[in-house]
């Protein structure tokens, strides 16, 4: 897909694909990774990865090539990043969300700010819609993931409509329908955190599903916030 039609679909249905973005021969390195490749399959996640060197090697390759495609902005910065897997001894199912917190160096005073959480010691707060239509999430795809896998299912152009309470997020998708974001493995799946999306459980039991889940923003994100990690 060219650049401008990827800055189109991210701006019109709130995400984009762009195959093949990342070759074999890097993608059996990331694999061999011990986070990765060490990873229990009973485990559905690390949230941490931006700690592992490699992992920050990869955010500013990524972060690199979407600046040159125009969806970043040149100091944009990755803030979190995610492996998420499907295996046949961890198979789970999300229901229709939309991305709202972020993680942050330490709580601010500020009344627009909410929900304020910890995980893992990090602090998390949800903050107002202007910020999240600022953020960026990709995701780049470890293994092929078709429609027996649990692939993320999305309501396009749902991100138009700032924060959205359960009952106009389930009547956005009875109006509009999901798309199934199947790839292969290589390709990343642009969107914004306010896009409605959901996955099923996989019926393909022998099937593995990991993804490297980036979230990207700007450097300085105001209302007293700073990123708990910056790379």
């Amino acid at each position: 897909m060219a650049t401008a039609e990827l800055g189109d679909s991210l701006d019109r249905r709130g995400f984009a694909q762009w195959p093949g973005a990342i070759g074999p021969a890097q993608l059996d390195a990331l694999c061999a990774q011990p986070a990765v490749a060490a990873a229990a399959d009973a485990d559905a996640g690390d949230r941490e990865l931006l700690r592992e060197r490699w992992c920050g090697e990869l955010a500013a390759l990524l972060r690199a090539r979407l600046a040159a495609a125009g969806l970043l902005a040149a100091d944009a910065v990755a803030a979190q990043c995610t492996l998420f897997r499907k295996s046949a001894s961890r198979n789970w199912k999300v229901t229709l969300h939309q991305d709202l917190s972020i993680p942050v160096a330490a709580p601010a005073d500020d009344p627009r700010l909410q929900a304020w959480s910890r995980k893992r010691g990090r602090h998390f707060v949800q903050p107002p819609a202007e910020l999240l239509q600022r953020l960026l999430a990709v995701r780049l795809h470890l293994d092929d993931c078709g429609a027996g896998d649990g692939p993320l299912r999305v309501v396009a152009g749902s991100h138009r409509h700032g924060r959205l309470d359960a009952a106009a997020a389930q009547a956005l998708r009875a109006a509009h329908g999901e798309t199934a974001c199947t790839a292969a493995r290589g390709d990343l799946l642009i969107m914004r955190p306010l896009l409605l999306h959901a996955s099923s459980k996989a019926t393909r039991p022998e099937g593995r599903r990991r993804v490297l889940h980036f979230l990207f923003g700007p450097r300085e994100i105001g209302y007293s916030l700073h990123w708990s990690t910056a790379i």
